[in-house]
C-alpha cells in the first residue's frame, strides 16, 4: 500500500479533501493549473494514492533503442539542416544512419526532432504560417486493411491534435467515415481529455457535412470557431506511415478483431489516458452531445437499445424529456426538461 503522506501530489490536494481549501485557492497558492488539480483529485478518488504516482509516459524514452551516438548525430544533422522540411531531413538521416547500423521509423524520428529544439516549430515546419495557426485540428484518413475476410476493407482513422506541437490528443478508428455532426461526440470527448477549451478547431476538407449554418450555430452555442481547410503537410506526412506500419505489425499474426489494431494505434500515436471525470467546462460543450426526446416510462428512458433510470425519473413518469447522450460515456445520460437539468440516469444492465 502506497503511503499518501509521502506523495507530493497528495500533499498539495490534501487541504481540498479535508475541506480546508477549494481547488481555486490551491491553484493560486501553487500556480498549478485548475485542470491539473482536478485530474489529481479524480485520479485519487478512482485509484487512491497509486493513481497519483508518476507513471512513465508511453512515449517517454521511446528512443532508448537509439543509442547516444545516434542521437548526437541527429542533433548535429538538425543543426546543419534545420531549414529543411522534416520529411527531407528524414530522407537525409536515413542515408547517414546506415553508417551507425541503425534505422528508425519516421514517427520516431519526428518525435526525436521535436524534442531536440522547441524552435523546430519555427524552423522546419515552414508550411504553417503564423496567421493560419489554429489551436487544434481534426484530420480523417482512410486506411485499407487486408486482414478481415481475406480482402481489403477501408477503415477510417480520425485524429484530434494540437496544431502547435502536433501532439495527438484523441482518435477513433472505425469502418465508416463521419460527417461533421457525427463527429460532435468525438469533439466534445477530445476537448475534455485535453483539458483545454479551444478557440479554434480546423476541420479536414475530407470531412463532409460542413455548412456555414452549422459553423455559425457551433460558434453561437460554444464560442468555438471551426474552420474547414487542408490539413498541415507535416501531419499528413506523419500519418502517411500508418498504413505500412500497421501491415508490418500484423504481417505474421493477423488480428482477429479490430480492437487489436486500435490497441496498436494507441501505442503508435502515443495516446495516454488523462481524462478527468469532472471538468469545469463540460456544460459549455452540451451542444456536442447527441440529443433525444423521450417519454419517461416506469422502467426509465430508452436510448440506443439501452435503458436508463434514476430516482428522479421515477418521479416524472409519463413526462417528455430531452436526453443528452455521448457514445463515449454510455454508462449515464443527462436528463433535461426544456433548459432545466433534471439529473443523471444510469444504464440498467
Amino acid at each position: 500500500m502506497k503511503n499518501k503522506e509521502n506523495n507530493s501530489k497528495y500533499k498539495i490536494i490534501e487541504p481540498f479533501f479535508k475541506k480546508e481549501k477549494k481547488l481555486k485557492d490551491i491553484e493560486k497558492e501553487t500556480e498549478i493549473s485548475y485542470a491539473t488539480l482536478k485530474r489529481w483529485v479524480s485520479q485519487y478518488k478512482d485509484y487512491g494514492v497509486e493513481g497519483l504516482e508518476k507513471k512513465e509516459r508511453s512515449d517517454k524514452n521511446s528512443f532508448k533503442k537509439t543509442n547516444d551516438e545516434v542521437l548526437f548525430h541527429l542533433k548535429n544533422l538538425y543543426k546543419e539542416y534545420h531549414n529543411l522540411p522534416i520529411t527531407k531531413l528524414y530522407d537525409k538521416a536515413k542515408s547517414t544512419l546506415k553508417n551507425y547500423n541503425s534505422m528508425i521509423s519516421y514517427p520516431t524520428f519526428f518525435r526525436i526532432i521535436n524534442n531536440l529544439d522547441e524552435n523546430i516549430r519555427g524552423n522546419s515546419i515552414n508550411s504553417i504560417k503564423k496567421d493560419k495557426i489554429y489551436e487544434y485540428a481534426i484530420i480523417q484518413k482512410s486506411i485499407p486493411i487486408p486482414f478481415f475476410n481475406s480482402r481489403n476493407k477501408i477503415y477510417y482513422l480520425t485524429i484530434y491534435y494540437n496544431k502547435e506541437n502536433y501532439k495527438i490528443i484523441n482518435f477513433i478508428f472505425e469502418e465508416n467515415s463521419r460527417d461533421l455532426t457525427k463527429l460532435f461526440n468525438f469533439i466534445r470527448e477530445s476537448i475534455i481529455i485535453e483539458g483545454e477549451y479551444p478557440k479554434n478547431i480546423s476541420i479536414d476538407t475530407k470531412i463532409t457535412g460542413v455548412t456555414k449554418t452549422i459553423l455559425r450555430k457551433i460558434y453561437f452555442e460554444t464560442k468555438i470557431n471551426l474552420i474547414q481547410e487542408e490539413p498541415d503537410r507535416e501531419i499528413i506526412n506523419y500519418l502517411g506511415y500508418v498504413d505500412t506500419d500497421i501491415l508490418k505489425e500484423f504481417y505474421l499474426k493477423k488480428p482477429k478483431e479490430v480492437e487489436e489494431i486500435i490497441c496498436f494505434l494507441k501505442r503508435y500515436l502515443f495516446i495516454t489516458s488523462s481524462k478527468t471525470k469532472e471538468n469545469e467546462f463540460e456544460n459549455r460543450l452540451n451542444y456536442f452531445l447527441t440529443w433525444y426526446k423521450r417519454k419517461v416510462y416506469n422502467c426509465g428512458v430508452r436510448v440506443k437499445n439501452s435503458v436508463y433510470n434514476s430516482d428522479v425519473l421515477k418521479k416524472i413518469e409519463g413526462d417528455i424529456v430531452d436526453v443528452a447522450y455521448s457514445e463515449f460515456s454510455t454508462e449515464k445520460v443527462g436528463v433535461y426538461k426544456g433548459e432545466i437539468f433534471v439529473g443523471e440516469a444510469k444504464i440498467i444492465k
